[in-house]
């Protein structure tokens, strides 16, 4: 059995050699893999289903071609979160809920964007509780799609101009949270993205005997194209050609 993970892509219309190279990839691993797993920040941004332009025309027709042979995933990131059932049903993907778990070779593992392990940025969990809320999400998809993109400019504008002069390791995964959600689940392995620091961690704790932390590669602060792969018995980086 053959899995791949991939998150923090950041694919839009402005990324035509990121998303190349994802059409790619999928051409790559058709036939060759068993699932693929999205696990968030797929696209830069997600402002509604109801969003026609030829580059979701172009992913759509790629998606739907590849699960046509090969089970995909999804779960939304900070990013997209709030990507739908039509778009899912275009493509013949699954839309999974954050802290899903599935069984690699025995290994019950634990799967989530990564942000929800993000405890200390306080201020951050508070706006996603909010932004992420159903009811949130079905009130902003009430308004017409070119508001929706004025209020994503305002957004990145503010972003851009304003320091919030918070720490580094705010932005980190914490390590206790981890803990805490993997022994809830009896998952031994973690996969997640979010904060663009890929790589394999083992987590010292005193309630399970071994944890293991592995963080998918982003195509944004790191060389486009590199992924997890499980390979029937471990999970290997493997990184961008």
């Amino acid at each position: 059995m053959k899995i791949i993970f991939i998150s923090d892509l950041h694919l839009s219309p402005d990324t035509p050699e990121k998303n190349q190279l994802f059409y790619a990839l999928l051409a790559k691993w058709q036939g060759t893999i068993d699932a693929l797993y999205i696990l968030g920040d797929f696209f830069d941004y997600w402002l509604g289903d109801d969003d026609r332009n030829p580059f979701i025309s172009e992913m759509e027709r790629q998606l739907a071609n590849f699960a046509a042979t090969t089970r995909v995933y999804f779960r939304g990131g900070n990013h997209d979160f709030a990507l739908g059932k039509k778009f899912a049903k275009k493509c013949n993907i699954t839309l999974i809920p954050d802290l899903y778990t599935i069984n690699l070779n025995g290994n019950i593992t634990l799967l989530s964007h990564g942000d929800t392990f993000c405890t200390l940025d306080i201020g951050y969990q508070k706006m996603k509780r909010i932004l992420q809320n159903p009811v949130t999400i079905f009130l902003l998809k009430l308004l017409p799609l070119t508001w929706r993109y004025k209020i994503k400019e305002q957004l990145e504008q503010k972003s851009h101009t304003t320091p919030n002069g918070k720490p580094d390791y705010i932005y980190c995964v914490v390590n206790e949270a981890i803990v805490d959600f993997a022994e809830d689940t009896g998952a031994t392995w973690v996969i997640h993205g979010h904060t663009h620091r890929p790589g394999i961690f083992t987590i010292a704790n005193s309630k399970i005997r071994q944890l293991t932390r592995f963080e998918i590669p982003d195509w944004q602060d790191n060389p486009a194209g590199g992924y997890l792969l499980f390979d029937g018995e471990k999970i290997e980086i493997v990184a961008a050609q």
